[in-house]
């Protein structure tokens, strides 16, 4: 290699470097922020409305609230009973609620299938899908109500917070439950509010039903915040697959849906007003808590916003000292979970004439067997990334070996063995492409010889002797390049089918994330604080590849495989923090092709050189009149293009003989 092709090559591993090291700093370690107090008790409600007053912000939000804006009033409760707590389950879901603003204090999701991301005394917990992830903040409770009366100069509005509300539990069961609180709003206006909870069995949801009974004399009308799922336990520490999903119908059975991620709101909750709304959720990277109305019509505003992990805050619990590699990150991730509310528009309510609501709240995996019963567009949730027809046809493979097998890291070993054997006829034609260049190379040299300096005209040459033996030189490339859909149909499976979640081969406990085998007590430049060993044994194994593959002929070839000896390098840190699924089919395919060239070599021994269309004696074939070809290829243009670069300028310059000039 010379010394300007090495440094060309230095410098372009230098920019990709660089680069991945940028994307990986991005993705997975956002830059630190300034440590923020911890989140008081009492949460803010949704953003301001158009039909409602905003609720009173908490002391340490103060400022943010909009001029002029005043506090609610507290709900003027005519009793405050006991707080209780109830329990309602099924065999797929277990959810306890207080009364305490009738609110649902934790669910869990009672499946072996499905266990916490994390372990407790070497075992996985059952996972708690929902709870109160910033202290004292529940799902599914009626945030805010606001009151409206009068009308002209007489108009008056109140918002008063009901989230803290102790409700009467009135029938409790292990089916069902019923709770039911009075208040006012200190103007006469007295409202009996009922939620019931319906849990059956088989059943990744429960059906919640609201019912708001005026109990003044004078009708009023109401709006009200219905809290939904508020926060939802995140996969790994860096939460980038956490976010808020708000779908719209745009026809029978289509849904938009719209998607934001915590860093979309940092700057405050941000409120989607879209018409024919269907649903909204809170997703992680395998599972989707939803809140679905039965009749959307009543539905002003989805918004979305923030929740501060108490626990991530203060290093407690799951996130205890030195599950964050740097402390100063902490008030970042925290911050980095969601939640989403309902802002209803303008109710009225009569006197004697309650007003009912209803709607579906639901804890479920993101499997398309599950979400399609549900009827209304949620196979959305499921995110596959760029090839999402290519990723779903390739878990559905990877399911079909793994019923035969019993282990997806051995399903995606097969899976590699299968794309290798479709790709068998194009890496044999590759294979013997280059044997035959090697067998060309006394030809070449002649040609070389004949034409001395004369660049152009000995690869022109070379292109038809080339097509003369039925040699592809670049099509070693094609290989390749069919496989990337393949390897980004698997980064995309393992990024969203839950079938690959803690799915276990050899010391590897999950092939959805990096092989992690121990912590650094220091950080490694692109490296970071973790030890992955699949990707390091990856790069082995294309370092064996290289160093048994053939010297090429040409010296041009030579260079490139010189060049190809570092790749080892950059794919071990490239595949460093991804899946380590991803580095095991790599590897494994390197291995294959390995084997498959040793094969393939042997049978190149044997080969007799014969030009294209001869059998034993000659056949008729159209003649290869050097420099007279009857017709362009592929091949010959792209060795025109070569030339036009490599001698920019020249063409068209001939001597007074019409011959070029040199």
């Amino acid at each position: 290699m010379d010394k300007k092709t090495f440094a060309q090559f230095l410098i372009f591993s230098a920019i990709v470097l660089l680069a991945w090291w940028a994307a990986s700093y991005f993705i997975y370690k956002p830059p630190p922020a300034a440590p923020a107090p911890p989140p008081p008790p009492v949460r803010r409600a949704a953003a301001p409305r158009a039909e409602a007053a905003p609720v009173a912000p908490t002391p340490t939000e103060t400022a943010q609230r909009p001029e002029g804006a005043q506090p609610p009033a507290p709900a003027q409760a005519t009793k405050q009973p006991a707080p209780v707590e109830a329990v309602l389950a099924n065999d797929l879901i277990k959810t306890t609620w207080t009364n305490k603003g009738a609110s649902l204090v934790r669910l869990e999701l009672s499946s072996p299938h499905y266990r916490a991301p994390y372990k407790v005394n070497g075992k996985r917990p059952v996972l708690a899908l929902l709870q109160d992830f910033e202290r004292g903040l529940y799902s599914d409770t009626v945030q805010s109500v606001t009151f409206f009366s009068g009308s002209g100069e007489q108009a008056a509005e109140t918002t008063v917070d009901t989230s803290g509300v102790v409700y009467d539990v009135i029938e409790r069961s292990a089916e069902r439950l019923v709770m039911e609180a009075t208040f006012g709003d200190g103007r006469g206006h007295t409202m009996r509010l009922r939620k019931t909870v319906t849990l059956a069995p088989g059943k990744h949801n429960y059906d919640a039903a609201l019912e708001f009974e005026n109990v003044s004399v004078e009708p009023y009308e109401v709006a009200y915040t219905l809290r939904g799922p508020a926060g939802i336990e995140r996969e790994t520490l860096e939460a980038q697959y956490t976010g808020t999903r708000v779908a719209v119908r745009t026809g029978p059975q289509s849904y938009k849906i719209a998607k934001l991620a915590p860093k979309d709101l940092r700057k405050g909750p941000q409120a989607n007003t879209s018409t024919n709304f269907a649903w909204a959720a809170v997703v992680n990277h395998y599972f989707a808590a939803v809140l679905v109305p039965e009749e959307t019509q009543w539905v002003a505003s989805a918004v979305s916003e923030t929740v501060t992990d108490t626990d991530m805050l203060e290093g407690r619990g799951r996130w205890g000292p030195g599950t964050v590699r740097n402390e100063a990150d902490r008030p970042t991730l925290a911050r980095e979970d969601c939640a989403v509310l309902i802002n209803t528009a303008k109710l009225p309510l009569e006197p004697g004439k309650p007003l009912n609501q209803k709607y579906v709240f639901l804890a479920v995996p993101k499997d398309d067997a599950i979400l399609g019963g549900y009827d209304v567009g949620l196979d959305g949730l499921v995110e596959f990334g760029m090839l999402p027809t290519v990723s779903r046809l390739t878990v559905a493979l990877l399911n079909v070996i793994y019923a035969l097998f019993r282990n997806y890291g051995v399903a995606i070993i097969i899976l590699t063995l299968l794309v290798r054997l479709v790709l068998h006829p194009l890496s044999r034609k590759s294979q013997l492409s280059m044997t035959k260049m090697q067998k060309l190379q006394p030809l070449i040299a002649e040609l070389q010889k004949k034409y001395g300096d004369d660049k152009q005209k000995v690869t022109q040459e070379q292109m038809l002797l080339w097509r003369k033996y039925g040699v592809t030189p670049w099509g070693g490339c094609l290989p390749i390049l069919l496989q990337m859909p393949v390897l980004f149909a698997l980064y995309g499976a393992l990024g969203a089918a839950i079938e690959l979640r803690h799915a276990s081969f050899l010391w590897v406990e999950d092939l959805s994330r990096p092989d992690t085998l121990f912590l650094f007590p220091f950080n490694i430049p692109f490296i970071g604080y973790e030890f992955n060993l699949l990707p390091i044994l990856m790069a082995i194994v294309m370092f064996l590849n290289s160093y048994f593959t053939p010297e090429p002929a040409s010296e041009q070839a030579r260079q490139q495989q010189k060049i190809m000896k570092w790749m080892p390098v950059f794919f071990a840190f490239f595949f460093y923090r991804m899946p380590a699924g991803l580095s095991l089919y790599f590897m494994a395919s390197t291995g294959i092709g390995m084997l498959e060239r040793w094969v393939i070599d042997r049978q190149a021994l044997k080969m007799e050189m014969k030009p294209v269309g001869e059998t034993g004696a000659k056949a008729k074939r159209r003649p290869v009149v050097p420099g007279k070809a009857s017709g362009k290829t592929w091949l010959d243009k792209l060795a025109d293009l070569q030339n036009r670069v490599q001698r920019p300028g020249r063409a068209g310059r001939r001597d007074k003989g019409g011959n070029p000039k040199r």
